[in-house]
C-alpha cells in the first residue's frame, strides 16, 4: 500500500473526527502529522486514543510554539527508547539512545511537521501564522504557561516499538 492509502486509513480507523469539543485547527493539525508521520518517519503506525485533556501534567523537553491566531504550542514526549527509535527513522541515522543527536532529531521533525502545517494553512488561505525555533527544555517544563490554555489535545501515535504522544495546546 502506498503512503497516502496508509495516511488515509490510520485516520479512518481513529476517534480524532469524534472527538467532542475539538477545533477545525486541531483536526487539521492531526491529519498533515499523520500524513507527515507517513512520508517521513514510517507509515507502520495507528493512532492511539485522541483526547482533550483539561491540563498537562506530562514532562514537555522537545517543544515548538505556533503564533498567529490562533496560536498553539506543540510537544512531544514518549519512553526515552521509543523516542530514539522514532528519531532513528526520521533522520535516518545511527541513532541507539536518547542523546543529544536523538533530541535534535526529534526537534527537526517537529519544526518540519509544524512548518509544513502553517504553510499549508496559508496555501488554503486559512490563517496565518509563524513558528518559533524549536525548544529542548531540560527540566522538562513547558516555556510557556498551559494554564491558560483554551486546550490541550494528545495524540498518541503507536509504533511496533512504542507510543509517541504529541501535544497540540491551543493557546
Amino acid at each position: 500500500m502506498d503512503n497516502k492509502g496508509s495516511y488515509s486509513k490510520i485516520l479512518e480507523a481513529s476517534n480524532y473526527l469524534t472527538v467532542t469539543g475539538m477545533s477545525d485547527f486541531v483536526r487539521t493539525y492531526i491529519e498533515k502529522l499523520v500524513y507527515n508521520i507517513s512520508m517521513y518517519v514510517d507509515a507502520d503506525f495507528s493512532l492511539g486514543k485522541v483526547e482533550i485533556l483539561n491540563e498537562y501534567s506530562g514532562r514537555c523537553e522537545l517543544s515548538q510554539a505556533i503564533t498567529g491566531i490562533p496560536s498553539a504550542f506543540s510537544c512531544v514526549e514518549g519512553r526515552e527508547d521509543t523516542l530514539a527509535e522514532f528519531a532513528k527513522r526520521y533522520s535516518q541515522l545511527e541513532i541507539t539512545s536518547y542523546d543529544l543527536l536523538a533530541r535534535e532529531s526529534l526537534l527537526d521533525f517537529l519544526n518540519l511537521h509544524n512548518g509544513l502545517f502553517v504553510v499549508m494553512l496559508s496555501k488554503n488561505n486559512i490563517c496565518e501564522l509563524s513558528i518559533d525555533a524549536p525548544e529542548q527544555n531540560q527540566n522538562g517544563n513547558p516555556t510557556i504557561d498551559l494554564s491558560e490554555a483554551k486546550s490541550i489535545t494528545v495524540i498518541p501515535v503507536i509504533f511496533e516499538y512504542g507510543t509517541v504522544k504529541f501535544y497540540l495546546c491551543e493557546l
